[in-house]
């Protein structure tokens, strides 16, 4: 067992802050896995949440129960930040070992292109999440 921990694992003198810059790398890691885990659990409430039955009660017009919203909408919205929150996975992990093999050469990446595209990916759904609550015509 002992080799296999020692092929797996990349092992650095700790000069200065090779240690500490090696740690918030994991730590931003795992940020992007908290990140990913809300993105699909907002997924999959709005899947519940538009596929609920609301009671109407005794309203004069209302004949039977009605959805709480389009449950394609829903489905769709739902579906998008479940597939946004399993990219955030890919993201991270592409992110981290790219970061720690930058690091092991003294360098340090800088993504703005990445998480660009991630905040207009995010953007893009929740204007399409607002979008679908204000065109409900329920």
């Amino acid at each position: 067992m002992g080799r296999v921990t020692d092929y797996l694992s990349l092992k650095l003198e700790n000069k200065g802050s090779v240690a500490r810059d090696h740690l918030a790398n994991e730590r931003t890691y795992l940020a992007w896995i908290r990140t990913s885990l809300s993105l699909v659990t907002v997924g999959v409430a709005i899947r519940q949440l538009y596929r609920m039955t609301i009671d109407l009660g005794d309203d004069a017009n209302a004949t039977s129960d009605t959805t709480a919203g389009d449950p394609l909408a829903g489905k769709v919205l739902g579906v998008c930040f479940v597939a946004l929150g399993m990219a955030f996975v890919f993201v991270g992990l592409y992110r981290y070992f790219h970061s720690q093999l930058l690091m092991t050469k003294g360098k340090f990446p800088v993504s703005r292109t990445m998480v660009g595209a991630c905040a207009v990916a995010t953007l893009a759904l929740l204007v399409g999440l607002l979008v679908s609550m204000f065109t409900d015509e329920h």
